[in-house]
């Protein structure tokens, strides 16, 4: 669906933040993969997130949001309409007693650790997850037997016609990385009810977490993390391993010798590259042990 530049153009111009035209997706995800957003706007401000909005809903062209871009697959063909990305103007954190109220904006690694340093409990799981607030809350992020929905209180955001709405956490029905909110909702800030804890016990679990994380997995080479969702009582990483996939690579994209969960983009990986890969592993794992793996990385855009 190609989209009027005159359109793309009056929406742009109407914009505090700054807005892109043409921008390689590329520049705004871990993978260091995919194509052109033909418009892509940092909104300034919840104002100006509202008023785009409105000016989308009006001329109703296609949209999608994001974080930090981590846990995305961009497709090479990039995306149609407009990309919102929600870091620079959504970064507030303010703390009433155990209550910490966050902008979607706010980079978990960066909360994680200041809630430690306020001897709050309740995100030590998050130590060296990447990404954003919001892409946590969207995924409901978790490890360690923690996840963002033990601690969320309320989500506030945007709906596509850029009315304001609140949501109590009983709404969202939060799962397993899964999240429901209402169709084009934009997170905006979070409500998070921590506990009181001893600052050097938080620390110490999370010394623990980030060691087990540097040993056992790439985090120096551009992924998105974990691509499937582990089975009930298994783990996906002991599925691809037992078939065989560790090491498998296709043009750029390579299975982590490290972590056989981990896709890798090598240098120069496409879009393409990967989904030939993740193809592969759901094909050989099913086939060798019976079990379907469900992707956890979430791909958008077009081939």
């Amino acid at each position: 669906m190609k989209i009027p530049s005159n359109i793309l153009k009056q929406l742009a111009a109407k914009a505090k933040g700054q807005c892109r035209f043409s921008e390689p997706m590329s520049r705004h995800t871990s993978f260091r993969i995919g194509g052109p957003a033909d418009l892509l706007v940092i909104p300034a401000d919840e104002a100006d997130l509202q008023n785009l909005l409105a000016g989308i809903h009006k001329s109703r062209i296609p949209y999608m949001v994001l974080g930090n871009g981590t846990n995305l697959l961009v497709l090479d063909g990039g995306i149609r309409g407009v990309v919102i990305k929600m870091t620079a103007g959504f970064r507030q954190a303010d703390r009433k007693e155990n209550t910490l109220k966050v902008g979607a904006g706010y980079a978990l690694p960066r909360l994680v650790e200041g809630s430690a340093e306020m001897s709050l409990a309740g995100l030590e799981w998050g130590v060296g997850i990447p990404g954003s607030v919001g892409g946590a809350l969207l995924m409901n992020a978790g490890a360690y037997g923690g996840q963002m929905s033990d601690i969320v209180k309320k989500v506030w955001g945007y709906t596509q016609s850029g009315d304001r709405l609140t949501l109590r956490a009983a709404q969202i029905n939060f799962g397993y990385r899964h999240s429901e909110y209402p169709e084009g909702f934009v997170i905006a800030g979070t409500e998070l009810e921590m506990q009181q804890g001893r600052r050097n016990r938080i620390k110490s679990a999370m010394e623990q977490w980030m060691s087990k994380r540097q040993r056992n997995q790439p985090l120096s080479l551009p992924s998105a993390g974990c691509i499937f969702k582990n089975p009930t009582n298994d783990s996906a990483r002991r599925l691809i391993g037992v078939a065989g996939l560790k090491g498998k690579k296709i043009g750029g994209a390579k299975v982590s010798s490290k972590h056989a969960n981990f896709i890798i983009n090598n240098g120069g990986a496409r879009a393409a590259d990967v989904l030939k890969l993740i193809g592969i592993i759901k094909e050989r794992t099913y086939k060798t042990i019976g079990i379907e793996l469900v992707p956890e990385v979430k791909t958008v855009g077009e081939p």
